[in-house]
C-alpha cells in the first residue's frame, strides 16, 4: 500500500470514528494533512513576561501525533498534550517564539507529523508587538 493510500485509510477509519469535520476533510486532499490551529495569545508582545508560554491548540486527534517532530516555525515545542476534545494542544516557550517573530504581525505554522508518517500542518496569524510598557 503507498503512503497517500496507507493516509486515507487511516483518514477514513478516524473519520469513521468521530474525528472533527475538518480534519477529515484535510485528510483526504494531499499527502500533507491541513489541520485547523489557533495560535494564544493572539497578540505576542515583545519582551513582556520572560517565562510564560505560547499555545497551539489544534483540531488533531493527540494518539495520532508523533510528539517528537511537533514544531511551530522551527521552533520544537516545548511540551504537549490532550485538550479536553483529546486533540493535540502544543506549548512553546515565549523566548523561542519572540525570537522568530517581528511587529506587525507573524504567521505561525505548526508542523509535524502522525504516527503512520503522515506529515501534518496548520497556520494562524498573529499580532506583534513591543512591550509599550516604560523600562
Amino acid at each position: 500500500m503507498t503512503r497517500r493510500a496507507t493516509g486515507i485509510l487511516t483518514a477514513v477509519v478516524v473519520c469513521g470514528l468521530g474525528a472533527s469535520v475538518a480534519w477529515c476533510a484535510g485528510a483526504l486532499q494531499s499527502d500533507v494533512l491541513t489541520i485547523a490551529i489557533q495560535v494564544s495569545p493572539s497578540t505576542i508582545v515583545l519582551g513582556l513576561d520572560k517565562g510564560s508560554s505560547v499555545t497551539v491548540h489544534t483540531d488533531l486527534p493527540f494518539g495520532m501525533v508523533d510528539r517528537g517532530t511537533v514544531a511551530l516555525n522551527g521552533v520544537a515545542a516545548a511540551s504537549t498534550f490532550a485538550d479536553s476534545c483529546g486533540n493535540l494542544v502544543a506549548k512553546f516557550h515565549q523566548e523561542d517564539i519572540e525570537a522568530i517573530v517581528a511587529p506587525p504581525t507573524a504567521t505561525l505554522a505548526l508542523t509535524g507529523t502522525t504516527t503512520d508518517g503522515t506529515a501534518f500542518a496548520g497556520s494562524d496569524r498573529v499580532r506583534v508587538i513591543v512591550d509599550p510598557s516604560p523600562k
